[in-house]
């Protein structure tokens, strides 16, 4: 029996037969390709929400529990709200069919109901601002997501542009096997989207095409890795796109392979799939948080810019071949002891980190500022470098930098690194050396430590005490930022730990990091605001009282090392972690970028028991890479067992001396300066930034037509560094060689 609509006979189709479609029902090309892409749009999504959930709160790895796994969703804020919408749905259909509004109140007693629940487990707590707090996460975690996936949403626009210019163009013959191959393709994107998602899962860092080909080229070598490595997510990762495509093509088969329409609106989706690609000529956005900062750039696009040969790739091979003929990294401290000499003395080692503290916001290189008087009067009578600057703004780095003496690696790199390290020992520290020399060492903070890598990186140091806020905050401890409690909370633990090394006469090092002036710039309650003189900027003067409460402490600390008689037997270190950025370059955050803000910080060294440091002023570019080796200077030992790429403050500096830079998060930017010649190098492929920072110290207006020979050299330095510092944290002796064997590469 035939069916007519408007006079027209259709026959039916037969069992096993495709449907028949009507001219006016065919697809242009590009709506053909939208449709073709929709799996493969649906998993960048997915793969792309899951990797920023991952960045905010890691994906449960042992505990595959249920619980584990819920936990972990509801940690995501957005998600409790949508639960809570969906169960309001489920209410409404099940016995409010006519009344859909019942949705949000439903949803709203929910949320109410989970805050109440909260609030009974942490007490101290009330249901409103609980879910205040809760709302106004899911907010920013929503704007990051989108501003991460902003990215693969102008991919898919080209990959519509480029899936329909092939559908248009092929013959009519040819339809059905050119949908077969696009089909085949977006099963294949969606395999590499998947393949990068597990690796991200696996290692924090984005996969890339190297990567990739290097896993097909070494695939029998890779299955116990790949085996050892996998996951629920991971597999997830790795079959989710792939099935949902699949899954895609067999149900769309019989729709996509009809022959397409031609006419005005063909070209009108042409046209918006060709705008779209168009916009990815645009800046790519930057999400507020590090955490997902990486995670900006499309997948694909990353995967498509790393398939070409890349001036990296050189450099890994120019470094890799230096290391294939000495035998050794460039630098090196596996073996790092200090053996006593004629000139040592066994003085005390005090180094005060202090969290986010910039030169030019400090009194002791802005005299008329008066944030830091107490330290400025340390300064005077001590030693104090008046250009020095970090490798990397990011705290773990300068912990890295200060303690070992060594270049330190972006965020992922480090988390590896530990790792590693904690496996086979690749970087003897400072405070295993003095260990080593008879010293007692301790590390002393505020702030809560478990955070990224912290954990691993701290334990690598190798100090006989550890105490972070979970060791020192008593009930009731006011958190006056959301790392931890007040530094003044440290100093009673510190003396009495100081005072048992004293009364057994023995010598100490003691690390002290501190916690207030970490972003977003609160004081306790307790500190009397300072309101500083002609600062509009309400962020300026809360960094500024940040900055005084700091100083504050630094003049508690000395008291009581002072009351414990030490003073003239200790060498005090002081200096900044990293610097800050507070709207400058329109940033508020430095961790990502290399402007002098961020990356020049206040050095002090005093020492009232050696005379000859009194009013020391140290010229020239200096980094915290230098100061493993002047302490070891300044107590008289011998360093052995290593290479290390500083140099001591005590000696001169050649003026064309290279400064090496890295941003926090691996593949976003490096720098370099050699004299008062300043290059920013963005790795998203922009343009290098060149400053005069003789003629420009606070980098307002890059140099202009520098010659593209300068450009290309300033490049190879620092992508040769960046492969030698990497090399140099990695590399390790063989165990099963003699002392003179060539290392184990990274």
């Amino acid at each position: 029996m035939s069916i007519s609509h408007s006079g027209a006979h259709v026959r039916p189709a037969s069992a096993g037969e495709a449907p028949s479609i009507s001219m006016a029902q065919r697809m242009g090309p590009w709506k053909l390709a939208c449709l073709l892409v929709i799996p493969l749009a649906a998993w960048l999504v997915v793969a792309k929400t899951l990797l920023v959930m991952d960045g905010f709160n890691g994906v449960p790895k042992g505990d595959l529990s249920l619980k584990a796994i819920a936990g972990w969703l509801a940690w995501f804020q957005p998600l409790r709200f949508l639960a809570a919408l969906f169960v309001g749905w489920c209410v409404q259909r099940l016995f409010f069919r006519r009344h859909r509004w019942v949705i949000l109140p439903v949803a709203l007693a929910v949320m109410l109901g989970l805050a109440f629940v909260f609030t009974l487990r942490q007490p101290g707590t009330s249901v409103l601002p609980v879910l205040a707090r809760w709302a106004g996460t899911a907010v920013a975690n929503c704007w990051a997501l989108l501003i991460c996936l902003w990215r693969d949403v102008l991919s898919m626009a080209a990959t519509v542009l480029v899936f329909g210019t092939v559908i248009r163009l092929a013959p009519r013959s040819a339809h059905a096997g050119t949908v077969t191959v696009l089909q085949f393709v977006v099963v294949v994107l969606c395999a590499l989207v998947g393949v990068d998602l597990a690796y991200q899962f696996a290692t924090g860092q984005p996969a890339n095409t190297m990567v990739l080909l290097f896993a097909l080229q070494n695939a029998q070598d890779m299955v116990p890795l790949v085996k050892s490595e996998t996951t629920f997510f991971r597999l997830l990762g790795l079959l989710g796109g792939v099935v949902l495509a699949l899954a895609w093509a067999w149900r769309t088969r019989a729709l996509v392979r009809q022959p397409v329409a031609t006419g005005p609106r063909v070209y009108a989706g042409g046209a918006v799939a060709l705008a779209g690609t168009l916009a990815l000529l645009l800046p790519t956005p930057s999400p507020a948080q590090m955490e997902v900062h990486r995670y900006a750039e499309s997948s694909l696009i990353v995967l498509a810019k790393t398939a070409l040969p890349s001036a990296a790739s050189e450099a890994e091979a120019n470094v890799d071949k230096e290391f294939r003929r000495t035998g050794r990294p460039p630098w090196y401290s596996a073996g790092l002891t200090f053996k006593a000499t004629d000139k040592t003395q066994r003085k005390n080692v005090v180094i005060v980190m202090m969290e986010s503290v910039r030169a030019q916001s400090s009194t002791v290189t802005a005299p008329k500022l008066p944030t830091m008087p107490f330290l400025k009067r340390l300064a005077d009578e001590g030693l104090m470098v008046e250009d020095m600057s970090v490798v990397s703004p990011r705290t773990t780095m300068a912990w890295v930098s200060v303690l070992d003496g060594q270049y330190p690696l972006a965020n992922q790199g480090m988390a590896r690194w530990a790792a590693a390290n904690e496996k086979q020992l690749r970087i003897r520290s400072l405070p295993l050396a003095l260990r080593d020399a008879g010293y007692a060492t301790s590390f002393f903070t505020p702030t809560d430590i478990q955070f990224l890598s912290d954990p691993q990186v701290i334990r690598s140091f190798g100090f006989d005490l550890v105490q972070a806020e979970r060791d020192l905050a008593k009930p009731g401890d006011e958190w006056p930022t959301y790392f931890g409690i007040a530094d003044e909370k440290i100093i009673d633990p510190i003396m009495a730990w100081t005072a048992t090394q004293v009364q057994a006469k023995r010598p100490f090092m003691t690390t002290i990091m501190t916690n207030v002036g970490h972003h977003d710039f609160r004081t306790p309650s307790t500190w009397k605001k300072i309101q500083f003189e002609g600062v509009s900027n309400s962020s300026l003067q809360a960094y500024y009282n940040c900055l005084a409460y700091i100083d504050s402490v630094l003049a508690q600390l000395m008291d009581g090392y002072r009351k414990l008689g030490v003073l003239d037997d200790t060498i005090f270190v002081i200096l900044g972690d990293h610097g800050v950025l507070l709207d400058e370059h329109d940033a508020k955050q430095s961790f990502n970028i290399l402007y002098e803000e961020g990356v020049r910080i206040p050095f002090v060294i005093y020492a009232p028991g050696l005379p000859g440091l009194k009013g020391s002023r140290v010229q020239g570019a200096r980094q915290q890479i230098d100061i493993l080796p002047t302490i070891a200077e300044l107590l008289g030992f011998r360093v052995e067992g290593a290479r290390l790429p500083g140099l001591s403050l005590l000696a001169p500096v050649d003026p064309n001396r290279d400064l090496y830079f890295t941003s926090s998060i691996s593949g976003s930017m490096l720098g370099t300066r050699r004299g008062m010649r300043k290059y920013h190098y963005p790795l998203d492929g922009s343009p290098i930034l060149t400053f005069d920072l003789d003629k420009d110290p606070f980098e307002a207006a890059p140099v202009q037509n520098v010659p593209e020979a300068e450009l290309a050299q300033a490049r190879t330095r620092m992508l040769e560094w960046r492969e030698r510092a990497t090399l140099s944290m990695f590399a390790r002796p063989d165990p099963s060689a003699g002392p003179d064997a060539p290392w184990l590469d990274k």
